[in-house]
């Protein structure tokens, strides 16, 4: 799966929107104050009052380079194993940060990845969008049915879900769970998603839209 393009709720999009351009090195987008492009991902924030986003991009450079870096301009938020963490079943280490939202930044080095990091070459696109929910079960059955996905992998008795592939992904995560590696609790949050996966997703109730419009 590749995710083309996310939109997230933000208090102050433009300031938002500034801080990835500025910062994080994103590229503007011509006669836009609220979205930038990074890879094959086109970013949007839309005004709004949200909780604490997770969202996690691929890196194509070294994971100390990547972790220096972000120290250095960010800031980096200790995980289980130090400034950066290796996840076995998805064959890479990931670094993590907080943007000025409060949201939970993840880079993500695949196994090959090498070389200094450039954030204006490097940065490959959107790898996860978190989803909270109420009945983490039901959502990704209705999830896989409408968008044509599988489970990658489950955690926590069940509390989140990996679901998609290596390429991009949601991590459905129950209500009140925090996102690692912070004490930030996972809460429902506007997103919109399009993607090369088949189908449309727009769950009664809940805030979240996959493939709509397109």
């Amino acid at each position: 799966m590749h995710v083309t393009r996310l939109a997230l709720a933000a208090r102050d999009p433009i300031s938002l929107c500034d801080f990835y351009a500025e910062t994080l090195g994103f590229g503007p987008v011509s006669g836009s104050q609220r979205s930038v492009t990074v890879g094959e991902t086109t970013l949007w924030f839309e005004l709004g009052d949200s909780s604490p986003y997770h969202v996690a991009f691929t890196i194509d450079a070294g994971i100390e380079s990547v972790t220096n870096w972000v120290d250095e301009h960010v800031g980096v938020l200790a995980t289980d194993e130090g400034p950066s963490i290796r996840f076995d079943f998805l064959d890479c280490d990931s670094v993590y940060f907080e943007d000025p939202a409060g949201n939970i930044v993840e880079y993500i080095c695949y196994d090959g990845s090498e070389g200094e990091f450039d954030p204006e070459t490097d940065i490959l696109g959107v790898t996860e969008v978190g989803l909270a929910v109420s009945d983490v079960a039901s959502f990704i059955d209705d999830l896989t049915t409408n968008l044509d996905i599988d489970v990658l992998s489950r955690f926590g008795e069940g509390n989140v879900a990996f679901v998609g592939d290596k390429h991009a992904r949601f991590v459905v995560a129950a209500e009140g769970r925090p996102w690692y590696p912070t004490d930030t609790d996972a809460e429902l949050a506007p997103v919109s998603v399009q993607c090369d996966a088949k189908g449309v997703f727009e769950p009664e109730g809940l805030p979240y839209r996959v493939n709509v419009g397109q």
